[in-house]
């Protein structure tokens, strides 16, 4: 596990770099790359932009982990605000930026 690049670059963005978070994370990965699977596979997308997608994907469903009903109470004067329910709604622009027609609801 911590050899894949991707997995400690999530780690980085995701602010935890406790061991013990490691399985989540790579489960977190692990789903993203699931879930855009059916959206990149086939379509000649660069590397580099998959794993960015991917990246994107698996930090909303890390942070999800703390948003009940999608909303991250914080305190301190700070406004709770809203994690997307969609996984792929920070994939969609960069997977169209890379000429995939994605979450347009196009059938």
């Amino acid at each position: 596990m911590a050899d894949d690049p991707l997995l400690n670059e999530l780690a980085r963005q995701a602010g935890t770099l406790d061991t013990d978070d490691r399985p989540a994370l790579a489960a977190r990965l692990s789903a993203a790359r699931a879930y855009l699977s059916p959206h990149v596979d086939g379509h000649g997308i660069p590397k580099d932009v998959v794993d960015d997608c991917t990246l994107s994907v698996a930090l909303d469903l890390w942070q999800a982990k703390d948003a009940r009903n999608g909303i991250v109470g914080i305190t301190d004067g700070v406004e709770p605000f809203r994690i997307p329910t969609d996984p792929l709604r920070t994939a969609w622009p960069k997977l169209r930026a890379a000429g995939i027609p994605a979450g347009l609801g196009i059938a």
